[in-house]
């Protein structure tokens, strides 16, 4: 029923004094937080608490492949020392080889 239909019932079946008491209290009833509103607050929080829960286990799941990165790159990190040093072994070996040849030639 629309409010407009329940103020008039009100002021044509109470008296005027009674119907004045009826509606301040009707009004106070429109500012209270309505059953469908607590209902829909109530989903709100909770779309909003598995949100929270997906976002906290998506960030887990980043840290853990952060970390793997990470580890990935040590090992990255540590091939490119190995392969700098066997680089310098074989620029080694190629000064020995041109100093072989050069004796060779003399």
């Amino acid at each position: 029923m629309k409010s407009r239909e329940i103020i008039k019932k009100i002021q044509e079946v109470f008296p005027p004094n009674q119907a004045k008491v009826l509606l301040e209290f009707y009004n106070l009833l429109d500012d209270i937080v309505k059953i469908s509103d607590f209902n829909e607050l109530k989903a709100i929080a909770k779309a909003l608490a598995e949100a929270q829960r997906e976002l906290a286990e998506a960030q887990k799941r980043t840290e853990q492949r952060i970390e793997e990165l990470a580890e990935a790159q040590k090992r990255t990190e540590q091939r490119v020392e190995e392969l700098a040093e066997a680089q310098k072994r074989t620029e080694q070996r190629i000064e020995e080889l041109a100093e072989a040849q050069k004796r060779t030639e003399q």
